[in-house]
């Protein structure tokens, strides 16, 4: 049975938080006695920084989540606020996945939010990172000694390193969500899709770099808070509408943020569409492909929209909520 009559959670006491979500309230974390996963958040060493707040940590957590959807197989940077991505790149070295994910990015959003890297960071790449930018906090496999010494210049900046990252996995445990009363318990999202698992609906068909990116969409989608819409370019995060209460607004929010950069994108979504409204914003943008999982009564009149504007749609069969 995958879900047994009871469930033990036993947590000893790793550090108080420099405060809880204001700093009117008191935090803390508490680790896993039992817990052998290398990437586990106590796991990683703090080199400098102030004391790590309870809003830190969660947003540490969310870019380890984000990073491993991406995987390690090439150098890639993600950018997170609140929880959510707002900068996220593939590149040939480290330093073009940091400069694609934060100038090509959401740039404003990214300004005091936490940085994490899958590849060691040279003095080169902490000059560019600390030129004219604030964030709280940056996580690596590695910190060469000459990034160091450029980090020490901001003695508040945490700085993190774990050798994991540079080929970060998926956590396959079980998802606890505390609720008055009890917790809610549900198996984690490891469900890949891969370009054989689209099912392509309109009458054109998207092109290859196409797929490439409306995958990578895809991915960034799953990090998002929903209702999430997610713009994409050349494997480059370039807006996002996130936690809107509809889909529309979504859309309207993510054209809104990227401005002109929008034209040429691919877009994702995390639900279905319930109207043609969303896409119809996205495309007039210039929006040039969009992936989403389907299943709305209306899927007929979004695909029907999307060949009278010639723009392929492609269906997952599977939606990526995450509240």
């Amino acid at each position: 049975m995958l879900f047994g009559k009871k469930i033990k959670i036993e947590g000893v006491k790793f550090t108080e938080t420099r405060y809880g979500e204001n700093p009117h309230q008191k935090g803390a974390f508490y680790k896993e006695p039992e817990n052998k996963d290398s990437l586990a958040i106590q796991r990683f060493k703090k080199l400098q920084g102030k004391e790590i707040s309870f809003n830190n940590f969660f947003d540490v957590n969310g870019a380890l989540l984000i990073l491993s959807f991406l995987g390690g197989e090439r150098p890639t940077c993600v950018i997170i606020k609140h929880s959510n991505p707002c900068g996220a790149a593939y590149g040939k070295d480290a330093g073009e996945a940091f400069y694609r994910a934060w100038y090509l990015g959401d740039s404003l959003a990214a300004f005091g939010g936490i940085i994490f890297i899958n590849r060691s960071v040279n003095k080169k790449l902490a000059e560019l990172m600390l030129k004219n930018k604030f964030f709280e906090i940056l996580a690596a496999p590695k910190i060469r000694k000459e990034a160091q010494t450029v980090f020490s210049k901001r003695k508040n900046l945490i700085i993190l390193t774990n050798p994991s990252l540079r080929n970060p996995k998926l956590e396959k445990e079980f998802d606890f969500k505390k609720i008055r009363g009890g917790f809610l318990v549900q198996e984690p999202d490891l469900k890949k899709i891969t370009a054989e698992d689209l099912e392509i609906k309109t009458k054109k068909n998207p092109t290859r770099k196409q797929i490439q990116d409306l995958l990578f969409a895809w991915k960034i989608c799953k990090a998002s808070r929903s209702n999430a819409i997610v713009l994409v370019r050349g494997e480059t995060l370039i807006s996002s509408g996130v936690g809107q209460q509809d889909r529309k607004r979504c859309c309207e929010l993510a054209i809104f943020k990227s401005g002109k950069r929008a034209k040429n994108t691919v877009a994702a979504s995390d639900g279905f569409f319930p109207f043609p409204d969303g896409p119809e914003v996205l495309i007039k943008a210039g929006v040039k492909a969009i992936i989403q999982p389907g299943g709305s009564i209306r899927d007929k009149e979004t695909i029907e929209l999307c060949n009278r504007y010639k723009i392929p749609m492609v269906i997952t069969n599977v939606r990526c909520f995450k509240h």
